[in-house]
């Protein structure tokens, strides 16, 4: 099984005068991990259709490798695409299922069962060959899904929120498997999710889009400590990124102070080198990690529900002037609830942003 880069160049499609894909640009190296993340709605499947094959490309080329498949048959792209549905023959065993292909293309007996074999292997379904799909649970039923796909030996994998109908504790078991399988196989995968924590998790580099087109796209720690706009900052990490509305208070050595608003009292540092003029309106980004507990000065925040996982907690609550604050605490054991606390951010740990949306640095 070989592995092969992916490249999209100025890539767009429209469905009569409605553009959903608005010139994208992509680089997904041979073997690499990639993620499509967004809200439903931004063109993450449409894009991975279109490298399938299965919607026609309006403008722009898609390269799988050194060949242009633009507009190619997809049986011919050499890509195995894994839906959210199972989509398993219901009346077939695991092994017939996994094999449909291979039997299709008419491949002599013992490469197809040295393929299934070897897929179910990988995958820990071998003492399941046997059984019907029925006969599974839904976790096992994905795996044959992605078995399927294995035995094609295809250039690239395609995997379309393939997670989406299992409950939470099988989603964390199979997000595992997949990391391992990536590892196993080092063959190119692409991957569609809504949910930031499976980009996370899985990703080698997360392309985050909206509205059909490309945000950023990097490494997962470079967009969650880096994220070049205010869409990107709220979408990547869980819980969000805290945005409060500020002004330009005064310009110092280090960077600006900002007063947030509601706050007349408190003057925040923000680490940039530019100079947004004073009184200029900006917001403020914080991460509920960043925020700690002070007995001086700091933002106000009435606490109203607790989230409490054991190791760590995360308070809700609000600023005077409504805006929605979360904070996290490693280790403590005692209920905030309807108490007001006040916070401040580490030190060169605030992003700032200006009126449209984008990073100022």
């Amino acid at each position: 099984m070989t592995a092969t880069g992916v490249h999209l160049e100025g890539v767009t499609k429209s469905f009569g005068a409605v553009d959903v894909i608005g010139g994208v640009d992509m680089q997904i190296g041979k073997g690499e991990f990639a993620v499509f993340v967004g809200p439903s709605g931004c063109g993450k499947s449409t894009l991975l259709r279109m490298i399938a094959g299965l919607e026609d490309t309006t403008s722009g080329s898609i390269h799988i490798g050194a060949r242009d498949v633009t507009h190619e048959d997809p049986a011919k792209r050499e890509v195995a695409m894994v839906f959210q549905s199972y989509a398993l023959y219901p009346h077939l065993s695991v092994f017939e299922n996994m094999a449909f292909s291979l039997r299709l293309a008419r491949r002599p007996r013992k490469e197809v069962e040295e393929k299934v074999n070897r897929a179910a292997g990988i995958l820990q379904l071998t003492d399941h060959l046997h059984k019907k799909p029925a006969q599974l649970s839904g976790g096992q039923r994905q795996r044959v899904a992605i078995g399927r796909a294995i035995v094609r030996a295809p250039e690239v994998f395609l995997f379309d929120e393939p997670l989406s109908n299992l409950d939470a504790e099988l989603r964390v078991q199979m997000r595992l498997e997949l990391a391992r399988l990536h590892k196993a196989l080092g063959t190119t995968m692409i991957y569609v999710t809504h949910d930031q924590v499976e980009a996370m998790t899985l990703a080698d580099k997360i392309f985050v889009l909206k509205s059909g087109m490309v945000q950023q796209a990097g490494a997962p720690l470079d967009l969650y400590d880096d994220p070049v706009n205010r869409f990107v900052a709220g979408f990547i990490g869980s819980p969000g990124m805290n945005f409060l509305e500020a002004t330009v208070s005064a310009h110092d050595t280090d960077g600006i102070r900002a007063r947030p608003k509601g706050q007349p009292d408190l003057d925040l540092s923000v680490p940039i080198t530019s100079r947004p003029a004073i009184d200029s309106a900006i917001s403020l980004g914080m991460r509920p990690e960043h925020l700690t507990l002070t007995d001086g000065p700091g933002l106000q925040v009435t606490v109203d529900v607790a989230e409490e996982l054991g190791g760590i907690s995360y308070q809700y609550g609000a600023l005077q002037d409504g805006s929605p604050v979360i904070f996290q605490q490693v280790g403590a054991r005692h209920g905030l609830r309807g108490t007001v606390q006040n916070l401040l951010p580490e030190p060169g740990r605030i992003f700032a942003f200006d009126a449209g949306g984008q990073r100022v640095r």
